[in-house]
């Protein structure tokens, strides 16, 4: 197998999709060119359009049906994957799957459809794509060209971008569903919301089904070939672990959190990341911006690539994005002694579930990619988490459910459950050792609550753990937006929000009832109830309402909102609301605060963690290796402010056993000093970003 994208750092794609002439008439498209705009761009991996969006091709394909982009003179991919190889630069051969406007208005068997049988369009602001189903004779169609490119040039990788299986209402595809389920394919919002789980596991199934069907035929051409997909993180692990490596765009939040989300899911699949946003050819951002931009991927363990619009309509290219580019390549080039062979500091584990990304979702996008885009619940809640995290300061991971073990969860000081609706019964065994054993856990709302196939239960899987019996979503109060009040018990001290005023939750939250210290099964048992909640004075409909915003609070309740469950040697914080959710939404600046006083209560000691008073403006990523941590500091002010850096004062690294040295090895050597028998080091002020190396003990 080609083992370039194990050690490739740098990848870039020239995002050309073309329409024929005389829209696009590549008619100075130049080797030469692109030869210069790859030395000046400091690249050493390159994704190369074989078939793109239009379905039009760079080179002479024999599939019946292909069409050429009419303005090539050349085979444009001979020429290319040529120089690529004189360059020893990666060859990733980009193929579109499902978005394929030329096989659609020639096959129009091919289409996928909607139930009224009516085209399936991606509508965008700018384009209009046609989607193909791969269930038709689209697939071997696909199938057949991937063939050739393959044998006829050798790329060190093949990718395939609109991948996943979209929704589709040809016959083959409703044929296919009534076989698998015994039931016709939902098509209505309420059927679909009903047998939402089903029909996400159709659509994963066929991804799963084509990618073998990919791998068997491509490998069967050169067992060497690298193969992956788009959005790589966001599918289930069947469909992961079946890729040579992981790809994937930005789709939470930042490229910050973006990048360890799939780092934490490609365990050993040696993850890339690949935005667009980070650039608008014609209209740059500066190069700091590029900086942080790109610094912010490697800086979470993982390989960094780029794409952008930098060819010109008739070939040429606008050598200014490659001029930028080289800028950021060369710094990062510089740094990577820092980002290899090292692994993430374990201290807050978050539990990411396939099986809830199903529950509670509002309505199923027919397009794949529009599905990964809005996200699920589930994956709303997680980002949430990690915001937490990084406020805070404190190392933290994405955990797969499918990853999980009692070795593993040992090594972890907290673990945080954000809206894992579907809990499985081997992961209740496995929490409920790990609490009793002296583990920590944060959860929220409706973890445990549902079952596989989206149906409620009456007590969360986790109800022993919680410290509380059945439980009730309550909606009573949706309209407002503020569906409660936080109301701290007077012995439980808090700060920030909470220790002033009553700060609301969003649109719903859970009636639950905390279970007696005897029904809680456990000798070594204790329950707190240390918020409760106040319920807003009406609910607001068409008659009714108080003022221009969410009514206030009018009558107190007994309903716990935050229950403190110390059970065996552990103990367990559930918040009977969407706090995680909430936090990701920023709309609720308490949580930030209230996930401090939880770290506090729980007094939990990370092995390393950093302490500043902007905590907004810097992020902090912590690795280590045997002997050294390697943290690794970025400023979002050029994000924030069209490329400002500013000096900002870093504060201070805090180590939970002494180390013997910190170094400030980048963007220039500095001994630091250390203080508390070298369980502190002072940091000093950075402008963009920074790298300290602290030697262990």
């Amino acid at each position: 197998m080609s083992s370039k994208y194990k050690n490739s750092k740098r990848c870039y794609l020239i995002d050309h999709h073309s329409p024929q002439p005389p829209v696009v008439t590549l008619d100075q498209l130049n080797i030469s060119e692109y030869e210069q705009f790859f030395d000046t761009s400091h690249i050493d991996s390159l994704m190369v359009y074989c078939k793109d969006h239009w379905g039009v091709t760079y080179y002479d394909s024999k599939v019946e049906g292909a069409r050429k982009h009419q303005g090539l003179k050349t085979d444009w991919i001979q020429e290319i994957s040529t120089v690529l190889k004189k360059k020893k630069i990666e060859f990733i051969a980009y193929y579109c799957i499902e978005y394929d406007e030329g096989a659609a208005r020639q096959f129009p068997q091919w289409r996928a459809r909607k139930p009224d049988g009516a085209p399936l369009i991606r509508e965008d602001e700018f384009a209009r794509w046609s989607l193909c189903c791969y269930q038709t004779g689209y697939r071997e169609y696909c199938l057949s060209q991937m063939e050739e490119i393959v044998q006829n040039y050798n790329p060190d990788a093949l990718f395939m971008d609109i991948f996943g299986s979209s929704l589709c209402y040809c016959e083959k595809c409703r044929e296919k569903f009534h076989s698998a389920y015994g039931y016709d394919l939902p098509s209505d919002e309420a059927d679909i919301r009903l047998h939402m789980s089903d029909m996400i596991d159709f659509l994963d199934d066929n991804a799963q089904e084509f990618l073998l069907d990919v791998k068997q035929r491509l490998k069967a051409v050169n067992p060497g070939l690298a193969i992956t997909v788009n959005f790589s993180c966001h599918y289930p692990k069947p469909v992961r672990d079946l890729l040579d490596y992981q790809f994937s765009e930005p789709l939470l939040k930042d490229n910050w959190f973006s990048s360890a989300y799939a780092r934490d899911t490609a365990i050993g699949q040696y993850p890339i990341l690949v935005p667009g946003e980070a650039s608008q050819v014609y209209n740059y951002d500066t190069v700091s911006q590029y900086l942080c931009d790109l610094s912010s991927i490697a800086a979470q363990g993982c390989r960094v690539g780029m794409y952008s619009g930098s060819q010109h309509a008739d070939g040429t290219l606008d050598m200014e994005e490659a001029k930028r580019l080289g800028v950021v390549y060369t710094a990062l080039e510089e740094m990577e002694p820092y980002l290899t062979n090292r692994t993430p500091v374990k201290s807050i584990g978050i539990l990411q579930s396939d099986c809830s990304k199903a529950v509670n979702m509002p309505t199923l996008s027919a397009d794949a990619i529009l599905r990964m885009k809005r996200h699920n619940p589930h994956l709303n809640a997680i980002l949430g988490a990690m915001q937490l995290c990084e406020y805070a300061k404190i190392p933290y991971n994405i955990l797969p459910e499918s990853c999980l073990t009692k070795s593993l969860l040992k090594e972890y000081d907290m673990l945080l459950l954000p809206e894992v609706y579907v809990i499985q019964a081997a992961t209740v065994s496995l929490l409920e050792d790990y609490v009793a054993a002296g583990g920590c856990l944060i959860s929220s709302g409706q973890t445990g609550l549902w079952n596989a196939d989206s149906t409620l239960r009456e007590c969360s899987a986790l109800h022993r753990l919680f410290g509380c019996g059945p439980a009730k979503v309550h909606r009573e109060y949706t309209s407002n937006r503020w569906s409660a009040y936080l109301r701290p018990d007077s012995s439980q001290p808090f700060t920030g929000l909470i220790a002033c005023t009553t700060p609301p939750v969003s649109e719903h939250f859970l009636e639950v009832e905390a279970l007696s210290e005897k029904s809680s099964q456990s000798a070594e048992s204790s329950i707190m109830e240390m918020l409760h909640f106040d319920l807003p004075c009406v609910s607001c409909d068409s008659d009714h309402w108080v003022n221009w915003w969410s009514p206030p609070p009018g009558k107190k309740t007994n309903y716990p909102a935050l229950l403190h469950h110390l059970f065996q040697k552990g103990h367990v914080f559930y918040l009977a609301f969407d706090f995680f959710t909430m936090a990701g939404t920023e709309k609720y600046p308490y949580t930030n605060d209230l996930f401090t006083d939880l770290l506090l209560k729980a007094q939990i000691q990370p092995p390393v963690r950093h302490r500043t008073d902007t905590p907004d403006i810097i992020r902090t990523a912590f690795f280590e290796t045997e002997t050294e941590y390697i943290i690794h500091q970025i400023s979002m002010l050029p994000k924030r402010f069209h490329g400002d850096t500013p000096p900002i004062p870093a504060g201070e690294i805090m180590f939970k056993n002494p180390v013997e040295s910190a170094k400030l090895v980048y963007p220039q050597q500095e001994d630091l000093t250390l203080s508390g028998n070298g369980t502190c080091a002072a940091l000093p002020p950075f402008t963009l970003q920074q790298i300290i190396l602290c030697k262990k003990k």
